[in-house]
């Protein structure tokens, strides 16, 4: 558009076309640009390309910078996992009846690691352990603790000779020592524990296998 004296003046633009001209510059450089801005500068930056190399240093340093952060959140979650599982919370199965009525047959149930790593276990207390004869693992009850005795006599259980109230039991369910040897005695030694499993008519236990060392018990079982 001329003017009266023949120069070249630009002509006002519509809100509609400033939207427009604001769109593109920002789409050219990557940039917001405000409706105050200068129209002398919002042409010398719509002239700049997309791809100008100060732009691109700067979209480069942001992405890497948010993957940075995202790779240092993916290692805290895995980190913090690994610390869970090992030792606070892990989910164990229990295999075959030896723990019925209390645990069923194949469940599914929380072990509490920290637990020991706090404490040491207890009387009463259903754990996971390694077994001493073959290496595996069991889920069992703490019936005796380091230096008490237990004793088998008539199908009753006495420990540091008091006989042993076990509301965990079906009724009227009697307690034998192993095989032929149907009472019998033990004392436990240092971090030595006694541990059967509550259905007694059908579980390997102590009874079996003998005490079980302290470093054995992995951790305490929530029912």
């Amino acid at each position: 558009m001329s003017g009266r004296d023949g120069n070249e003046i630009e002509a006002p633009l519509s809100p509609r076309g400033e939207a427009m001209e604001r769109w593109l510059q920002k789409f050219n450089t990557g940039r917001r640009v405000p409706a105050s801005e200068p129209a002398a500068d919002r042409h010398s930056a719509a002239t700049r390309p997309w791809w100008n190399i100060d732009h691109l240093r700067s979209c480069w340093l942001r992405f890497f910078g948010r993957s940075s952060h995202l790779a240092a959140l993916l290692a805290l979650g895995l980190l913090s996992y690994w610390l869970v599982t090992h030792f606070i919370f892990q989910s164990v199965q229990v295999l075959g009846p030896s723990m019925s009525p209390t645990l069923m047959n194949s469940g599914y149930y929380w072990l509490n690691r920290f637990a020991y790593l706090v404490g040491e276990p207890r009387q009463g207390d259903i754990v996971a352990l390694r077994d001493p004869s073959d290496g595996g693992f069991d889920v069992k009850r703490i019936v005796a603790t380091p230096g008490q005795s237990i004793a088998f006599n008539h199908g009753r259980v006495y420990v540091n000779r008091r006989l042993l109230r076990e509301p965990y039991l079906l009724p009227d369910t009697p307690t034998y020592g192993d095989g032929e040897n149907r009472d019998g005695y033990f004392r436990l030694g240092k971090d030595q524990y006694f541990v059967m499993g509550d259905n007694r008519r059908n579980s390997s236990d102590s009874r079996v296998f003998g005490p079980v060392p302290r470093r054995n018990i992995l951790g305490k079982v929530v029912e």
